[in-house]
């Protein structure tokens, strides 16, 4: 079974295929459009590449969720990243009817990979943890997006949280 772990996003979507419980690839697909839908469909023109070259029969998101509520900079965000996962979830539906997409919390897959979160950790620390636990664990440096996909993939292949926790759609 391979396995696609995605962190999306509308401008730099980290990807990493797991071939049974190995990482087989990885990569970050960028999109720089002031077009927002632009960016989107370039984002679901590659996802669709990725998975129809590599055989994927699963798929794991990050499940996307706002920062702050009621900040307008966030709401936006969290708008956009509601857009493209329901397109990525559209497309896989469409053309991939067989293929399931399992939704994880960032402190979900985080503490599958044994990556410190929570009160006073901020965003960029926890990015550096991300690559360190890449680095550390496949011997590879890749930038945030990247330790991300493969993270979330790791962490579905080595859960450390209960069956009912996990989100799943498909």
């Amino acid at each position: 079974m391979n396995i696609l772990g995605l962190d999306a996003s509308t401008k730099a979507t980290g990807w990493a295929v797991y071939e049974g419980t190995s990482l087989k690839n990885y990569g970050c697909i960028t999109a720089s459009s002031t077009d927002l839908f632009k960016r989107i469909h370039k984002m679901v023109e590659e996802i669709d590449k990725i998975i129809s070259d590599n055989s994927i029969s699963k798929i794991i998101l990050e499940e996307v969720r706002p920062d702050e509520i009621g900040s307008r900079s966030n709401l936006a965000t969290h708008k956009a990243l509601m857009f493209l996962q329901g397109a990525i979830a559209m497309m896989v539906h469409d053309k991939y009817p067989k293929i399931t997409i399992n939704y994880l919390y960032p402190s979900e897959w985080r503490k599958s990979c044994k990556i410190k979160t929570g009160r006073g950790v901020v965003r960029e620390t926890v990015k550096q943890r991300d690559i360190r636990f890449v680095e550390e664990t496949f011997g590879i440096v890749v930038n945030d997006d990247i330790a991300d996909a493969i993270g979330l993939g790791y962490a579905y292949l080595h859960p450390d949280r209960e069956e009912e926790e996990m989100i799943t759609w498909g």
